[in-house]
């Protein structure tokens, strides 16, 4: 039988692949994760709890990263660097895969390095504009880039790159949801808001929401708070009984599918695969890019929807109730040409990535 290794810190695709691989007989699938949400907490993990409940083998690593300010979490972090590469090695040596295929983040340096240690072939696939520190590391070591973006290209090394699109699973384009609670909320909602911070979620983008409530009375809201729950958010969320909101922790791709169908608005962070997912639905959006993400990476990925005339970018810095119920109304006075450019742009997104990955990875292995 054959083995491969899927790995990286981006969720949404590695599920997309996932769930046609899947389909192939006599092929195995180990995952490379993190059990836990972050340093030092013991909420576990969206990728855990999804890839556990698929019944594929989970394998936990535990490894530092360089962090981009000093906290009491710093320096245990770097003592867990070699950790990581150990782990990944040893792993490696019992499993002994056809293949690796990572997503990025800094878990997947340590499996990829691993690889290349002991003769293993790994691809990546890269979903931001400005690929991070991690995917440029493994650029070194793996035989093929898959890219979601043309531009990314310049940041790597060209001869290895294969422009085909973000992966996305099918089910982004479901009406109906999984949960008996959120759809009960889907069906009385009118002009829904989603804010959403990614599967970890946003501190501040919580905080803002807590403290500006009023804000969205005349509006039904959707509030993503992330699987981490920073600082209690997602027990506070929880006491906030109001009838025109819902909280929750993650939404999977079919609830998210669901909710994007029947939000007007929604108000996020810009990663990769939110920005992807928005633009794939034709979603009219207010991004607010999250300031320390890796090159300003947020930042980039929010200006290809607002270049493209659909959603609107306010820094976190500017951040106010008067400047998001300035964009929001924006919106709602300008639906139709905001819809009418997602439309457009969508049309130009290429859809066939995960077959093209998946052809690829059948003919290597």
């Amino acid at each position: 039988m054959k083995k491969i290794v899927v790995c990286g810190g981006h969720l949404t695709p590695a599920l997309a692949l996932i769930d046609r691989l899947q389909k192939v007989k006599d092929l195995e699938i180990l995952f490379f994760g993190r059990k836990y949400t972050a340093e030092g907490s013991q909420s576990l993990s969206a990728e855990y709890q999804i890839i556990t409940s698929q019944k594929i083998r989970f394998f936990p690593i535990t490894t530092g990263r360089l962090q981009r300010k000093f906290t009491r979490f710093t320096i245990p972090s770097l003592l867990k660097l070699p950790f990581g590469f150990i782990q990944s090695f040893i792993y490696l040596i019992l499993h002994r895969p056809n293949l690796i295929i990572s997503f990025g983040g800094y878990l997947s340096v340590p499996v990829v390095f691993s690889g290349w240690l002991l003769g293993i072939s790994s691809i990546s696939h890269e979903q931001t504009v400005k690929p991070g520190l991690a995917t440029r590391i493994n650029s070194l070591f793996v035989q093929k880039i898959f890219l979601s973006w043309a531009k990314s290209a310049k940041f790597l090394s060209e001869e290895k790159c294969q422009v085909v699109g973000n992966l996305f699973r099918e089910s982004i384009f479901s009406s109906r949801t999984a949960s008996k609670d959120l759809s009960s909320f889907l069906r009385k909602s009118k002009n829904l808001i989603l804010v959403a911070g990614g599967n970890q979620g946003s501190h501040f983008l919580n905080k803002f929401v807590f403290a500006n409530l009023d804000l969205f009375n005349k509006f039904f809201l959707i509030h993503q708070v992330g699987t981490v729950n920073y600082h209690g958010d997602f027990d506070m969320a929880k006491t906030l009984k109001r009838n025109n909101y819902f909280a929750v922790d993650y939404l999977g791709p079919q609830d998210f599918g669901a909710v994007l169908a029947k939000a007007k608005i929604v108000i996020s962070r810009s990663g990769a695969n939110t920005v992807w997912e928005l633009a794939l639905c034709k979603k009219p959006s207010i991004l607010i890019p999250l300031p320390i993400s890796a090159g300003g990476e947020q930042l980039e990925n929010a200006q290809i929807l607002s270049g493209a005339h659909f959603a609107k970018i306010i820094s976190q810095a500017d951040l106010s109730p008067t400047h998001l119920k300035k964009a929001i109304d924006e919106i709602l006075e300008n639906y139709s040409d905001y819809q009418s450019s997602a439309d457009k742009f969508q049309k130009t997104l290429p859809k066939d990535a995960t077959a093209k990955l998946v052809r690829y990875i059948l003919s290597s292995i």
